[in-house]
């Protein structure tokens, strides 16, 4: 089998999925922007072959694909790609592109618009019968101060497409609206606030689309508010509402997510889940790892097992809650060494994060698990606790 992986190096915990394909036997073949050897060693030595490209350049990343293609036909292996994956969103309409260039089996650029633009996502959302934040696209001055009276501030604007909280803004009176209208670059939805907690499922499907294995993280306040420099602060819950099981599995038939992971971002208001928007690949930075933790298992081989044709033999249990808490550059009342001391039995991975994920989790990361939603509390209090 050949497998072709759109950027290796980032994020650089994603490696692990090459690590394991190569452990399975699979061709792992990979074009990125970062030169080969920059890459880890043993990252390298799973690689078949490595193509440095422009991926934002859809026909440089032709080219180089080509290039691909003309190396396997002189190796004397299978010719062609199996799959193609990411497991980037920022890179899913390349992902798309590639898969309708060569034909191969995935997402197509027709797809794109569904499972990226949040405008059309709620149009599904509301097709099927679910509660969405009231709101709209943005269209010019007149129009988005008309939406904003109607929908009573503070608003909510954000990309039509785009990753993350990355562009979103919260409005509180016209002034800002008016102030903030001319800066705004592409498709934005204007939609009302609401003040609720946000909660997700997220999972992993299989090549016909079944759900096997499935994770809801609880957020502490809103991402926006990470954006804004609150400490971030999320758990990994032991156990998942049968309702938003239930919503999440509708939603993954809906959006026709096969051999994917997936993101699911609701407001829980009291058991009535509004869903947010639907991500059609795993949650971002260290989360995949914090779902190991949870569990005592590894998505990352599961996923190279099910890509393979294996079997998927994966811990369904939720042994431990699981926390992330991400410090910022100030001053906190306890040290890192006051943290060890107290909950190093309970601290499973700390690190400095990549500086692209600091602004929403944080530029120091904790994590810890526990088999008690108590003591998880007790740790986010104790770690972020301000002098």
């Amino acid at each position: 089998m050949n497998f072709l992986y759109i950027s290796p190096e980032f994020p650089p915990n994603y490696a692990n999925f090459i690590r394991q394909l190569d452990r399975l036997g699979v061709y792992v073949w990979a074009i990125g922007e970062a030169d080969f050897y920059d890459l880890p060693e043993d990252l390298r030595s799973c690689l078949r072959w490595y193509e440095k490209t422009q991926l934002n350049n859809f026909q440089e990343v032709e080219k180089s694909v080509d290039h691909l293609l003309a190396i396997q036909a002189t190796s004397g292996g299978p010719d062609g790609f199996d799959v193609v994956e990411s497991h980037n969103e920022h890179w899913l309409r390349l992902e798309g592109f590639i898969n309708e260039r060569y034909g191969i089996e995935g997402i197509k650029l027709q797809d794109l618009d569904r499972l990226k633009k949040k405008s059309v996502m709620k149009q599904a959302f509301k097709k099927n019968g679910l509660r969405i934040a009231r709101g709209g696209t943005v269209k010019d001055l007149d129009q988005s101060v008309s939406l904003a009276n109607e929908l009573g501030y503070p608003v909510i604007l954000k990309p039509d497409e785009g990753v993350g909280a990355g562009g979103i803004h919260k409005v509180h009176n016209i002034g800002e609206l008016k102030a903030l209208l001319p800066e705004l670059q592409g498709e934005y939805l204007m939609e009302e606030f609401i003040e609720a907690k946000i909660i997700t499922y997220d999972g992993l499907t299989d090549k016909i689309g079944n759900v096997v294995f499935e994770n809801s993280l609880i957020y502490g306040e809103g991402v926006l508010e990470y954006i804004f420099g609150k400490d971030t602060f999320f758990y990994i819950s032991r156990s998942i509402p049968d309702r938003l099981a239930g919503v999440g599995k509708i939603l993954t038939g809906v959006f026709n997510i096969r051999r994917k992971f997936f993101h699911f971002e609701f407001f829980d208001l009291g058991g009535d889940y509004v869903p947010i928007e639907i991500n059609c690949r795993p949650p971002g930075g260290a989360i995949l790892d914090m779902m190991n933790y949870s569990i005592d298992g590894d998505l990352y081989h599961a996923y190279a097992r099910m890509v393979s044709g294996d079997r998927i033999d994966l811990p369904q249990e939720k042994k431990y809650y699981c926390s992330y808490l991400g410090r910022r550059d100030k001053n906190y009342a306890y040290s890192h060494s006051d943290i060890c001391s107290r909950f190093g039995g309970r601290l499973v991975e700390h690190a400095e994060n990549p500086p692209l994920f600091r602004e929403a989790m944080g530029r120091y990361r904790y994590i810890f698990r526990s088999k008690e939603e108590a003591e998880i509390l007790d740790i986010a209090e104790f770690v972020l606790k301000t002098p």
